[in-house]
């Protein structure tokens, strides 16, 4: 689509052109200093050691330049200060007790994303909370450190509450944590920074839009926490980046650059946290609710010179039936797979010596062994529905499709169609590891570290597994928990749309 066709739906539709951003080219003004989580406002940092109440609601809230924009949120006050979305801090073993009050006007929940929880406090769509409800979620966190996160998940209306603004981050911290953190000098807020970021569709009256019933709902302006192309002031020290992408449909191939060139850094972790080992990359997939971990040196590069957080360009392989590219339904979008710059990365000062890595990271679990045939799942579309093995949720809500034995293991080998798109496929209240990746396509095979496909993104505790067109992944689950008598959960693609339309299984654990 030209320029001037892409201008012109964009002033039919009332919403913001943005040369820059259709095309990809870096020449955002990010002259908007990044939310740093900090004692109240957006994202503000709250212990979740003692009980918490969040209220979801709608209000206006100082996001954009200029007017003021209504927001869906989680709501609360510390110390006097009012809180948004707070980025929720708890450590291993502590008990998450959150009353949620939903004055939204509309049913909603308040999802664990990541956690190892039962069904009752899991926030699926199969426990919604009505409006003028309240709804406590009270259980001990059995997960190890990590970037985790919480949203609302009500059937059908997910896609559209987390797009309209319902999205917080949830660190877990523990003893093995705390000692990285020691070594290698970090301090949260300073050298160890959450970036949350989402792509939105604004308009110019600065209302985010979103409409029922669309599919690979993706946005014209990119936010990292609730910035609008930011700037982060920083020194040319060691950093840590704690990245979710809590964007509805948009996958981001994660790299920093220097006028054009691709500079290293550390990924460390992942959904389910630290790996075991480091690996050195220039760029990684981050498709929507995965999280990565990285760290990067800035000590090589000059005071006064920048870098730029961005998604580069690949290959979306937008495959599926419908034809056709987002971009077009959704003005002034940069197209799946565009390059999105995300952040510009300002080195102001000279920091401290970096120090040396440990070997080491972590010692994670021993990948499950498998026992038996790996069960299988099909990925795929008919018409204008996508389903798992030819199911589609809303065929028979709430039924059981799959059961499993409590205590066992199992691998289940996840297949995409080739005439398909990718799709980050999420496993409710247990994380997994990847066994192997089979027909994957070439941008993704290059990042391949092992011979079974693995990347480097592959080696840890994930929760979220993006899938490509043609492609195979398998994936060991440990079905063990501490929970009495059956509990259900999903097993869903995460691009939102997609899980509201019906992507999406129950499975129960007995």
């Amino acid at each position: 689509m030209s320029p001037r066709r892409r201008q012109l739906l964009a002033a039919l539709a009332g919403l913001p052109f943005a040369p820059s951003l259709a095309r990809g080219a870096a020449s955002a003004p990010f002259d908007t200093p990044l939310r740093v989580p900090g004692a109240g406002g957006l994202m503000a940092q709250v212990s979740a050691a003692q009980p918490l109440a969040l209220t979801a609601s709608v209000r206006r809230e100082p996001i954009f330049p200029g007017r003021t924009t209504d927001l869906m949120g989680y709501r609360t006050s510390v110390d006097g200060a009012a809180v948004v979305n707070p980025l929720l801090r708890v450590r291993t073993g502590d008990v998450l007790d959150v009353t949620l009050a939903n004055r939204l006007g509309e049913d909603t929940t308040i999802h664990w994303h990541g956690l190892l929880v039962d069904e009752r406090n899991d926030g699926s769509g199969m426990a919604p909370v009505r409006h003028g409800e309240d709804y406590v979620y009270r259980f001990r966190v059995l997960n190890r450190a990590g970037t985790y996160w919480y949203h609302p998940h009500p059937h059908d209306r997910t896609g559209a509450q987390i797009h309209l603004g319902m999205a917080g981050m949830l660190l877990v911290e523990d003893a093995e944590d705390d000692e990285l953190r020691r070594e290698l000098g970090l301090e949260p807020g300073r050298n160890e920074i959450p970036l949350l970021i989402q792509d939105k569709q604004v308009d110019a009256r600065n209302r985010i839009r979103y409409e029922m019933g669309e599919d690979d709902w993706i946005g014209n302006r990119m936010l990292v926490n609730c910035t609008p192309e930011p700037y982060l002031d920083a020194a040319t020290g060691l950093y840590r980046f704690r990245l979710l992408n809590a964007s509805n449909a948009r996958t981001f191939l994660i790299a920093l650059t220097q006028a054009g060139r691709r500079l290293p850094f550390t990924l460390i972790g992942t959904d389910g946290g630290l790996l075991a080992r480091s690996a050195q990359l220039t760029e990684c997939f981050l498709a929507p609710a995965q999280r990565i971990d990285v760290l990067v040196d800035f000590a090589r590069l000059l005071a006064g010179s920048t870098v730029m957080l961005e998604g580069v360009a690949y290959d979306p392989m937008e495959h599926d039936a419908g034809g056709g590219d987002p971009a077009t339904e959704h003005p002034g979008a940069p197209p799946l797979g565009a390059p999105t710059p995300l952040m510009q990365i300002n080195l102001k000062a000279v920091g401290d010596t970096p120090r040396k890595l440990p070997t080491v990271l972590s010692t994670l679990p021993a990948v499950p062994a498998m026992r038996g045939m790996p069960r299988k799942f099909l990925l795929h579309q008919k018409g204008t529905r996508w389903y798992v093995n030819g199911y589609n949720f809303h065929d028979d809500m709430r039924a059981v499709k799959v059961r499993v034995a409590r205590g066992t293991t199992e691998t289940w080998e996840i297949s995409n169609d080739v005439k398909s798109m990718p799709h980050p496929m999420h496993l409710h209240g247990f994380q997994f590891r990847v066994v192997e990746r089979r027909g994957s396509p070439a941008q993704v095979r290059r990042l391949a570290v092992t011979a079974k496909g693995h990347t480097p993104q592959d080696l840890g505790l994930q929760d979220t597994v993006l899938v490509w067109p043609g492609e195979t992944v398998a994936i060991a689950i440990d079905f063990s928990q501490p929970f009495q008598g059956e509990q259900r959960y999903m097993f869903h693609c995460h691009n939102l749309e997609h899980e509201d339309q019906g992507m999406m299984l129950a499975f129960a654990v007995a």
